[in-house]
């Protein structure tokens, strides 16, 4: 025999509040955990980053005219004049033939640390002296003059006044060792000039700030050195992912602070525009050119605003600037950066728009950055603000999320993060600031994935607790219907329309005494279980046994609108498993079976009950009530089915065989309720009769006894109808029964 499962202390409706609760914590852990991988930076989010700045750079590159023209040492020039590196003869040529065509700045993104010809220079010096010739009127002046072309090129470079040459910043401490120290200095003391010389502090008159660390000074020939007008650095550091991003405006050496080359040329253009570098107690806050102030990281760099790919500056290759067919047009008024664009030189770098991108043109870029005013933002307060936002964000979704389903949880996380994607991106296209996306997106893709799960395991363990708590109750096609929609329940308490079944033996009590207790229990098992099979089959709700008493509910945990109908179809085929069992009693010599059931329609409380420790899922009413009585009543009709006034009107269109029995005041109610029997067509020969039965009845209602007694006893004695043997009795009466 089943045996009924109180539902525990813990209600299924509880499961999923409880694992609500559960999310809220759990998302603000997974905000913390995003938050502190932020601040203490993950290689490989932070590369996912970079990559996601490096889509919005190539969506909207710089445009507009520039100021910058290149003069490649290209594959043409290499064809034409030879191999690399070139006399510095020629050099002094490219830059007296771009000093006649116009340019208004010269920058060489090339190197001369080292003097062109001195061993033979050096070779002649020693034979003069050994010959002991005089140096100015040496047969060897002639020679002397033409290997000297490193006083050609500062010559060339002097006169044109407007120069600026390279400098680099040595960062390993191993290649600062390399030099001579004697060199060092001398050339510190060459180039302490072209430092920063303005320089407004804010806050303490301290640059403690942390800044790359620079070991050492690498500058070209002091001759070069004295003639440029201008030198800065040309030092680039590439990211994680060796892509050049930033450019270093500013550079720290020693106490000095030294531009770089790139903003040496802007200044030039500019007329020489006063330099001031604003600092605070934080670190670099910007470089002011002029009435241009650009603002810097904390190290002084600024992010590159690349116009495009490879190619994307005017360009002229050297071969044809020195056979004349440049025109002054191309060259007039422009900064002209002198520098390598063929592959095979090796100044190359990879960039967010190029993976083989010629040095010189990164600083054509951020010298055009820099008359532009339009280098990328990504100030040291967006720190703060990247932080605020996934506070925002993640504090919001760690809050809602837990309240909304699948849908709409999915509805919430992709729009926010949709939402903010877009921010992001206009904020790039229209303001050029740089607003971290990975972070903040993560956080709402793991606090959407992280609520999915435990709405997932929390949904389990509730229909686990749901299937364990009904699995005894309902059929197990219902269960899987309250499975498939656990909102359907009313666990909490309801009030609603509902049908319950009553189901008792009738003389269970001298059944009882006639046997023995361990022959009772197995027979009672049985009855019980084939009764309750009937409820499960009509998809009834078992609510409890009593004894011997089923007690079944319709409509109950899923709403249905045929409640009352599947009552009563589980009725007749309760009396028909009746009496089949009785059948087998009867041929094992036990006493005979026989049923009652009684069924009423009404309004009635379902939910939860019983105390803090133990509960059921059942129902209490007054319609529960009235249908315990009219179970009863059987007894006194001899019927086997009994059904109310209430469920009749449900149910009539339905079964045609049901007919009016009484209409009498049960106890506990004050307003007589009629009641109707539901008839098997099987237990009949044939259902004519059923309209004698109406006639006799109503003339029982008419107080015409007399008339109607002879009806009942030929039904009762020719179909042993028991509900006409009671009225054919009650004739005899001299008053109508209370209720008629």
């Amino acid at each position: 025999m089943p045996k009924p499962v109180a539902l525990q202390a813990s209600p299924v409706t509880s499961t999923a509040a409880r694992w609500q609760a559960a999310a809220r914590p759990a998302g603000l852990v997974l905000l913390l955990l995003v938050a502190a991988l932020y601040l203490l930076g993950n290689t490989l989010l932070d590369g996912i980053e970079l990559k996601t700045y490096d889509m919005r750079l190539k969506a909207h590159p710089a445009t507009g005219d520039t100021a910058v023209v290149i003069a490649a040492i290209d594959e043409q020039s290499l064809a034409a004049l030879g191999r690399w590196p070139w006399s510095r003869s020629t050099l002094a040529q490219i830059v007296e033939r771009l000093d006649t065509l116009g340019a208004r700045v010269i920058v060489f993104d090339v190197f001369f640390t080292e003097p062109e010809n001195r061993a033979a220079l050096e070779g002649i010096e020693r034979l003069e002296r050994e010959q002991g010739l005089n140096p100015t009127a040496s047969p060897y002046a002639r020679v002397k003059r033409e290997l000297s072309t490193d006083q050609a090129l500062a010559r060339a470079i002097e006169k044109s006044g407007k120069v600026v040459l390279p400098m680099v910043f040595l960062m390993s401490a191993d290649e600062a060792r390399r030099l001579n120290p004697a060199d060092a200095t001398r050339q510190l003391g060459l180039l302490e000039s072209q430092a920063v010389k303005i320089i407004r502090q804010r806050g303490p008159d301290s640059f403690g700030f942390p800044m790359p660390q620079t070991a050492g000074l690498l500058a070209n020939l002091p001759a070069l050195t004295r003639a440029a007008h201008a030198s800065g650095h040309i030092n680039t550091f590439p990211d994680q992912d060796g892509s050049v991003r930033w450019a270093p405006l500013v550079m720290r050496y020693q106490q000095y602070f030294f531009p770089s080359a790139d903003v040496q040329a802007a200044r030039l253009y500019l007329g020489e525009a006063a330099l001031i570098l604003h600092t605070g107690s934080d670190g670099i806050h910007g470089l002011q050119l002029g009435e241009r102030f650009i603002p810097t990281d904390e190290s002084g760099r600024a992010l590159i605003r690349y116009r495009g790919k490879s190619g994307s500056f005017p360009t002229f290759s050297i071969a044809e600037l020195l056979a004349g067919r440049v025109d002054a047009g191309r060259v007039r008024g422009k900064i002209v950066l002198i520098g390598t664009t063929a592959v095979g030189i090796g100044d190359v770098r990879v960039t967010p728009v190029g993976e083989v991108f010629p040095g010189v043109e990164i600083h054509a870029n951020t010298i055009q950055n820099l008359l532009d005013d339009d280098f990328i933002v990504r100030p040291g307060w967006m720190l703060a603000f990247d932080m605020i936002a996934m506070l925002v964000l993640g504090g919001l979704l760690a809050w809602l999320l837990p309240r909304l389903g699948l849908l709409s949880s999915a509805f919430v996380t992709f729009g926010l993060a949709g939402a903010y994607l877009t921010a992001a991106v206009l904020e790039f296209r229209w303001q050029l600031v740089w607003l971290n996306v990975v972070y903040p997106l993560l956080l709402l893709t793991l606090l959407f994935i992280s609520t999915t799960l435990i709405h997932y395991f929390g949904a389990e363990r509730e229909r686990r607790g749901i299937k364990r708590a009904f699995q005894h109750y309902v059929a197990p096609a219902v269960v899987e219907r309250i499975l498939d929609n656990p909102g359907q329940l009313g666990l909490g308490g309801e009030k609603r329309e509902l049908t319950v079944l009553f189901c008792d033996i009738r003389g269970f009590t001298t059944i009882a005494e006639r046997l023995a207790p361990e022959r009772l229990v197995p027979l009672l098992n049985d009855y019980l279980t084939r009764m309750t099979e009937q409820v499960f089959r009509h998809e009834g709700l078992l609510d409890k046994y009593i004894g011997d008493a089923v007690l079944a509910v319709y409509g109950a945990p899923i709403a249905r609108p045929d409640h009352a109908v599947l009552a009563c179809r589980t009725a007749l085929d309760m009396v028909r498993a009746a009496r089949a069992l009785q059948t087998e009693w009867l041929a094992q010599g036990l006493p005979a079976l026989d049923l009652g059931v009684g069924i009423n329609t009404g309004p009635m409380v379902v939910g939860n009950m019983g105390s803090k420790n133990r509960f059921d899922y059942t129902v209490v009413g007054d319609a529960v009530n009235l249908g315990s009585r009219i179970e009863a009543l059987n007894k006194q009709y001899g019927t086997h089915i009994l059904v109310s006034e209430f469920t009749w009107r449900q149910v009539k269109d339905e079964f045609l065989y049901m007919r009016e029995v009484d209409m009498t005041t049960v106890r506990g109610r004050s307003e007589p309720v009629r009641l109707y029997e539901l008839l098997l067509p099987e237990q009949y020969p044939h259902m004519d009769w059923l309209q004698e039965y109406a006639r006799a009845r109503d003339l029982y209602r008419a107080d015409l006894r007399a008339k109607a007694r002879p009806v009942f006893e030929k039904l009762a004695t020719d179909l042993n109808d028991p509900v006409s043997r009671y009225y054919a009795e009650h004739c005899q009466a001299p008053r109508r029964r209370r209720g008629d």
